[in-house]
Parts: structure tokens; sequence; C-alpha cells
């Protein structure tokens, strides 16, 4: 029965899916913590801005954000294992390579009785439940609304990537009319005296003129996309200080989860933070992603210019 390798480690799994529970974090401030997105894409540009000596500069948004995100990763991290919990060391535990040579040598009833003892130390073995305070209660409720709406979201999902995926065609298509516009303006510049049968081609200043004019065009898509950005960002925001602040507050009655009896009470308490650490993801996502769109454009004007001075 070669499967039977496997069950202790799927009770260790176990385990530490149902040792979930809340940190004993105000969460709803790390709105407030989200880098907003950019108003111009100068200004984007000057923010992504990245020197390295020796090297072309470069435009990462990626470092206005990656601390917060690594914040939010390890505050996610300790709800899924709590610091300090039996789960925490068991899993720091497994890891050891001396137990896992240990672990190599056991009989699989060895194993069997050891994953059930650790489970027991766990409190993952099922038992009675006790009466919950009314504080939990009503926490519980909040997350059942939270659940509720993050089901709505869910249906609506398509129709909005379907409506995202057209406004992008539609900004795409501004933009290649204006390349298209260059590239006619560009033709109907005379050639230069020289350089073989087809000329010297144009001449480069009055080539510069155009191009530096069709990245104006862009530019001006860009800055007028950005105010659109800013009003959507800035309403999915207040719609999710005002979707979570309910459940924080009540969250913030239960201690956090302290006074949940249950194991199993505790971890659906967390579930409300891990929705909204992913409520905060999602500005955080849209926010660097119009930094870095709209810092790539504007280093492309930053190039054109260099290209002149050359």
């Amino acid at each position: 029965m070669k499967y039977r390798c496997v069950v202790p480690f799927l009770f260790f799994i176990c385990a530490a899916a149902f040792s979930q529970q809340p940190v004993k974090i105000n969460l709803m401030s790390y709105f407030d913590k989200v880098t907003v997105p950019p108003s111009t894409a100068k200004e984007a540009y000057q923010k992504c801005l990245v020197k390295v000596p020796g090297r072309d500069d470069q435009v990462v948004a990626d470092s206005i954000f990656k601390p917060l995100i690594d914040e939010l990763q390890r505050i996610q991290m300790d709800i899924s294992t709590p610091p300090n919990s039996p789960q925490a060391e068991l899993m720091k535990k497994m890891q050891d390579p001396e137990f896992q040579k240990k672990m190599q040598t056991m009989s699989e009833d060895e194993k069997m009785k050891m994953a059930m003892e650790m489970n027991q130390a766990m409190g993952a073995t099922p038992g009675p439940m006790k009466p919950e305070p009314q504080s939990v209660i009503n926490c519980m409720a909040e997350i059942g609304k939270l659940n509720e709406t993050a089901a709505g979201q869910m249906e609506n999902l398509s129709g909005n990537a379907e409506t995202a995926a057209k406004h992008d065609q539609d900004l795409q298509a501004k933009h290649d009319d204006i390349d298209a516009w260059q590239d006619a303006e560009i033709k109907k510049l005379p050639d230069q005296p020289g350089g073989g049968e087809g000329g010297g081609g144009p001449d480069p200043k009055a080539e510069y003129t155009v191009k530096m004019s069709a990245m104006k065009k862009h530019l001006a898509i860009v800055d007028d996309e950005l105010k659109r950005i800013d009003k959507t960002w800035a309403e999915q925001l207040a719609n999710s200080k005002k979707l979570f602040d309910p459940y924080e507050k009540s969250l913030e009655k239960t201690h956090y989860g302290s006074d949940a009896k249950n194991q199993m009470s505790k971890t659906n308490l967390s579930t409300g933070q891990t929705l909204l650490i992913g409520s905060i993801s999602s500005l955080i996502s849209e926010s660097q992603k119009a930094y870095q769109d709209a810092a790539d454009w504007y280093s492309r004007l930053v190039t054109l210019q260099k290209s002149i001075q050359q």
C-alpha cells in the first residue's frame, strides 16, 4: 500500500490549513500605504527612474511597491502559519535534514502514529464545537457579506475583462494612428543631397521635429488615460474601504479572533483578512501598472531627446 507513506504529510497539510487565525493588525491602515497612480507620464518616469553606473537608465515601478508587497506577503504568511504556533514549529521541523532522514527510516505505522500525535498536539483532531460569543458570531456574519460581494465580483469577471480588453484595443488604436501619421509625415520630407541612388534621407532635424510632435501626441493620450485611471482607482479605493470597514471593526471586537472558542472559527475569521489583503493587492497592481506603462512612454521621449544631441 504505497499510498500510506503520503498519509502523514496529508495530515500535516490539513492541520496547517485549519490552523489559520487572524493577525492582531488593523489592516485597514494599509489601504493608505498604497502609492496612488501617477498624474502624468513625467511624474511616473521621475519616480520609476533607476540610475545604474555604466548602464542606460531604467524605469522600474517595482522599486516603488516592493516594500509594501513584501510586508503584505509576510502578514499573509503569519495568517496561514501563525508565528510560534505548533504549525510553525512543525514546518521548521519538517525542513530539518535530520528529521527527514529519520522519516525515511521509520515504518509506515510509526509515521502514522507520529502524524496522529502531531495533529493532536496542533489541535487538528476534530472535537465538539463550543458555543461562540456574540462578537464572533457578528464577525462571521460580516465575513458572509464579504463572501457574497466576492461571489458577485466573480460573476461579473468575464464582462469586466471584455470591457477592459475593448478599452485597451481602443487605446492602442489611438497610438497606432499617431504612428501612421508620423510615418506619413516623414515620407513627405525631402531627401538630402547625396547618399547614393536613394538620396541622403530626410534632414535629421526635420525628422526629429516630426517625431517629437508625434511623441507629444502619444504623451497627451497617456496623460488623459492616467486621469481616467486616477478616477477609477480612487473609486475602487473608497469602495474597498467601505466594504471592509464593518468587518475590521467587528474583528477588532473579537480581539482579532482571541475570543473565538473553536479553531474552525478562528480560521473562518482569518478569511476576511485574506480577502482584505487581496483587495489591497489589487490596488497595488493597478497603480504599479499605471506607473510602469506611463514611465515607459516617457522614457521614449527621453531617448528621442538624447538622439538629437548625439
